[in-house]
């Protein structure tokens, strides 16, 4: 194929998923948005709708490998070295501007800005037009900002800013010295949680001792913000409740595994009166879930349809007999060996017709080759030609959590083949994927 021809197949593909996205506005009722909107709600707004989820996983994809063909390779090159954009987004979480701006629709002179953020009026308009070139925040008059559709997601009261933060500090900080932790022979070739880039930058070389989580529970300030922003990887995953076509009449129990607070359980719990859901996870957390659950759900926690379980999953049989065992962002973090453990602690509670889905990030090479694209006949979607068959930029953000796990617990997003061959380890086998689009569940069963 031309380079021509691919240009146009690209504009074709371009236009039709454009016009698929505003037919899942349509379809849903929804207007579509405006980027001056400050409508705080339309942060969650569609953001469980998997039609326009899709149709913007290929207008990323397609728009990305446009500019990337017709651009000089210098300008594209230097566009992916470029970490300003990050080191903004984290000065305007910090400095709470998007908060400060809420009172002001009109927007607010950078001038009269700083005074309230305590940022030096020259700096902070540079920081700002720079986002705002980025589409968050609206220079609304020469030095004058405003907030608009991005930039409430922001807001103190927005998981999202947390989970911003926590990709720009931790992340940014591990990530710049990824190449020393990999030059390193003291860590380039170990997997152990304590030998992370993040350890590395934050221990120094040779004195990493602890990974990642027993360094937040040393740190309150950024364990708050980590589990705060686990909230917002939520609203970007998506929950069971996505499934179509899951015979939910005939699943009564569900055992969350490592469960959080487990609030994206809620509309699952409400939609489904015979669903018992138990939230497994460590005491402090489980604690923490039962007072959410309480106010968010009363009747639920008062009639027993949602059960609160303490686990430690390394070391504990998960609750027998269920008939889901659930885990979403939880394999990620742990190396083949810790994956395994936990797998066999579900596995010994399993029944026969028990199910367990692994809810994660799943990687796609971007090879066009057969054993790439033969995924599809499991669930896989696959992108259309001339795209890359893994949607390319389209999935950026599943390729960007792969690396922040390397940087921050020396993990890994998993291939399909790599959770086959964990599943098998276990005594169990693949039965399907459900691709979420930003995410996927692979379901696995008895061996």
């Amino acid at each position: 194929m031309s380079g021509k021809t691919e240009v146009q197949a690209l504009l074709r593909i371009i236009n039709q998923a454009t016009q698929d996205a505003l037919a899942a506005y349509a379809n849903s009722g929804e207007d579509v948005p405006s980027l001056s909107s400050v409508d705080e709600t339309s942060v969650l707004t569609m953001a469980n709708n998997l039609h326009l989820k899709r149709a913007v996983r290929l207008l990323e994809g397609a728009c990305e490998q446009l500019c990337a063909t017709l651009a000089p390779p210098g300008q594209s090159i230097v566009d992916r070295s470029q970490t300003p954009v990050s080191n903004c987004l984290r000065a305007a979480t910090h400095a709470g501007i998007a908060d400060v701006l809420r009172g002001h629709p009109e927007g607010m002179h950078v001038k009269d800005l700083s005074l309230l953020v305590k940022i030096d009026e020259g700096k902070l308009c540079r920081i700002l037009r720079t986002l705002a070139t980025r589409h968050c925040f609206k220079e609304v008059d020469v030095d004058t900002f405003a907030n608009n559709r991005l930039s409430v997601a922001l807001l103190k009261n927005s998981p999202i800013m947390n989970l911003a933060d926590l990709y720009a500090t931790e992340v940014g900080n591990g990530g710049n010295v990824l190449y020393e932790h990999l030059s390193d022979p003291r860590s380039n070739g170990s997997y152990h949680p304590a030998k992370s880039p993040l350890m590395y930058a934050l221990k120094g070389p040779g004195n990493e001792t602890v990974g990642f989580f027993d360094w937040l529970r040393s740190t309150p300030d950024r364990e708050k913000n980590f589990n705060t922003g686990m909230t917002g990887v939520g609203t970007l995953m998506g929950s069971l409740a996505l499934l179509e076509g899951l015979p939910w009449g005939k699943i009564s129990t569900v055992c969350d595994i490592g469960s959080g607070v487990g609030a994206y359980a809620i509309p699952l719990v409400q939609q489904n009166v015979n669903l018992k859901y138990t939230l497994c996870d460590m005491p402090a957390t489980i604690d923490q879930a039962r007072e959410v659950w309480t106010k968010e759900f009363p009747s639920a926690v008062e009639s027993g349809k949602v059960a609160f379980s303490y686990l430690n999953f390394f070391e504990e049989v998960a609750p027998a007999g269920q008939d889901i065992y659930y885990m979403r962002a939880i394999l990620h973090s742990w190396t083949d060996d810790q994956a395994l453990g936990i797998l066999n602690n579900i596995r010994a509670a399993m029944k026969r017709t028990s199910r367990v889905f692994i809810h994660d990030h799943l990687i796609q090479s971007s090879a066009r080759v057969k054993n790439v694209t033969a995924h599809a006949q499991l669930g896989v979607d696959t992108a259309p030609e001339p795209m890359l068959p893994n949607f390319g930029s389209g999935k950026k953000r599943t390729f960007n959590m792969d690396m922040s796990m390397l940087i921050t617990c020396n993990s890994k997003e998993r291939t399909l083949p790599e959770m086959i061959t964990l599943g098998r380890r276990a005594g169990l086998k693949l039965v399907k994927v459900w691709d979420l689009v930003e995410t996927s569940i692979v379901e696995l069963e008895f061996e």
